[in-house]
């Protein structure tokens, strides 16, 4: 299973280049007033990847975990980065993300516990986000099998409905940073390749309110 690498030279993370272009989130309908929800694929372009959790870096394919590069210090680990599209005149009654395209090395979920999300917000996905004050409380996601997770992030959509913002994003990283034992464990998400963003990975599917 080929995985992505963050490299260092001269002391500077190189940022990976998003591997594919801008994509237009599919939504389920586009009346929604009078439909009961609503689901929103992930951005799967530039807007999304992974960053260390200690120092400047980004790159392509959403992983977190600890032990992602050989070349980290011990201690440093990895946090992912989505972006959902939010169409207009929603009222939101719930809303969660699923995945269907959970993958793992090692055993994070016993090593770094419960996977979190939480919202963030950022115009592009640079270096400087790795350290991005999140605005708004993180919630713990549910692992629902063996590739599938659930995250209800209703409080954040609907923050981010109220203050007329036209996206929804997320960092979901696990609790702890890392379990310095030196071996890998991650939560990855793709089908077919590691290394890239893909629209569809995950959903943001927001219940209509009254």
């Amino acid at each position: 299973m080929a995985i992505a690498r963050l490299a260092l030279a001269s002391g500077v993370l190189l940022i990976a280049s998003a591997c594919s272009s801008a994509s237009t989130p599919a939504t389920t309908s586009t009346d929604f007033t009078t439909k009961p929800d609503v689901a929103i694929s992930n951005d799967g372009g530039s807007l999304e990847g992974h960053t260390p959790t200690a120092f400047p870096g980004t790159g392509t394919g959403l992983f977190a975990g600890d032990n992602l590069n050989a070349s980290f210090p011990e201690g440093v680990g990895v946090h992912m980065y989505l972006t959902f599209a939010l169409p207009s005149a929603l009222s939101v009654g719930g809303a969660r993300i699923t995945s269907d395209a959970l993958q793992v090395a090692g055993s994070p979920f016993e090593d770094l516990g419960p996977l979190l999300v939480e919202p963030v917000a950022y115009e592009s996905f640079a270096p400087e986000v790795f350290d991005l004050p999140s605005i708004g409380s993180a919630t713990e996601c549910r692992v629902v099998d063996n590739t599938s997770i659930e995250c209800d992030v209703t409080s954040a959509v609907q923050t981010a409905v109220d203050r007329g913002e036209d996206t929804a994003q997320f960092r979901i990283r696990f609790t702890r940073l890392a379990d310095n034992d030196g071996k890998q464990d991650l939560a990855m998400f793709f089908r077919s390749d590691s290394n890239s963003n893909e629209a569809g990975l995950f959903m943001l599917t927001i219940e209509f309110g009254s």
